[in-house]
């Protein structure tokens, strides 16, 4: 036999190499995965709070309609605008929703919200 070594496999430093990688690799795995259910679940709580104040919105616009149509029944008409329905209410209508405000259409007395879609709240 001649003074070569039979080099087959691997050294200590190839797998201590491969490992250090590995490790690298899995803690910045753990980190993505962790910023990600954290991402997630910020999204879901802003999600419950959007629909909180779209619910919100709601009752608002629920309560003014009983009023409305407190003043029909009792006038046999509706209020001839916006501010005469405004100045129904004990106090202006706040709505939860940012920029949100009610339209009124005086000939059938309908009322709608200007944000109807809780994404956009």
């Amino acid at each position: 036999m001649s003074g070569k070594l039979d080099q087959r496999g691997f050294g200590l430093i190839e797998i201590v190499l491969v490992l250090v990688i590995l490790a690298v690799a899995g803690a910045l795995l753990y980190r993505y995965v962790g910023s990600t259910a954290r991402t997630v679940e910020k999204i879901q709580e802003e999600r419950t709070l959007a629909h909180a104040r779209f619910a919100a919105d709601q009752a608002t616009l629920g309560s003014i309609r009983s009023v409305l149509q407190t003043y029909q029944a009792q006038h046999g008409q509706w209020p001839a605008d916006k501010p005469a329905v405004i100045g129904l209410l004990p106090s202006p209508p706040r709505f939860q929703c940012a920029g949100n405000d009610f339209e009124y259409d005086p000939a059938i007395g309908t009322l709608r919200l200007l944000i109807a879609d809780v994404t956009r709240c």
